[in-house]
């Protein structure tokens, strides 16, 4: 079974020493186990082993005192106002998802019943990590067409990114990721699906993301 510093490096990535666990709170790699800290985090099962869950690593999580707390160990519970719920994930584990979150609604949407999935870019992206801005798979949802640059509020110029994919993008109509290509926003009209990036849905958007070849 890994150990708690094994599983963040895992989760958030080697070097990273500040996270925020899935209801935003903050936490330090160095606060583990560490009950009077503002950011103190610990390991918790995410189907209880009282409800069945196995004492493996796959399945914990890391979440802050204080949320784990709050939980108190239930399938079903509130945090902050938001609805959480332990529901199979799909891939024979367990996951905890927001209870009638439209973003999920929108993941649903865009990718059907799955729980991992890769943004226009090609990075893995998971349902359960939604704004998740610390963890490798967090995503959230970006105007293909900037508002900025006359895009709407609709669910037709939005998809779902990547966080590194959204910081990249930001409010530009081209501009190269770390993977380095270049990626511009083009009218979907214009282009055969088989130019679309990654292979990513466009078919109900006006606009699409294409991967542009530089000589």
């Amino acid at each position: 079974m890994a150990t708690a510093s094994e599983l963040w490096e895992r989760v958030f990535g080697k070097g990273v020493q500040d996270a925020t666990d899935y209801t935003g709170r903050p936490m330090k790699k160095a606060a583990y186990n560490q009950s009077g800290s503002a950011y103190g985090w610990v390991l918790e099962y995410i189907l209880p082993l009282d409800k069945g869950g196995l004492k493996e690593t796959s399945n914990m999580h890391i979440v802050s005192y204080e949320a784990c707390a709050l939980r108190g160990g239930k399938i079903t519970y509130t945090i902050d106002g938001n609805r959480f719920q332990v529901q199979k994930d799909g891939r024979g584990g367990r996951a905890i998802y927001k209870i009638g979150d439209k973003r999920i609604s929108f993941w649903e949407r865009e990718f059907g019943n799955v729980d991992e999935a890769e943004d226009f870019t090609g990075r893995t992206i998971l349902k359960c990590a939604y704004g998740q801005n610390n963890s490798r798979y967090g995503w959230d949802i970006d105007h293909i067409m900037p508002l900025s640059k006359g895009g709407k509020d609709t669910d037709e110029n939005k998809q779902i990114v990547h966080v590194d994919t959204n910081d990249e993008k930001q409010d530009k109509i081209t501009f190269v990721s770390d993977n380095g290509k270049t990626y511009q926003v083009q009218k979907s009209s214009n282009n055969s699906p088989e130019y679309w990036a990654n292979g990513y849905d466009y078919s109900d958007k006006k606009y699409c993301m294409v991967e542009i070849i530089n000589d």
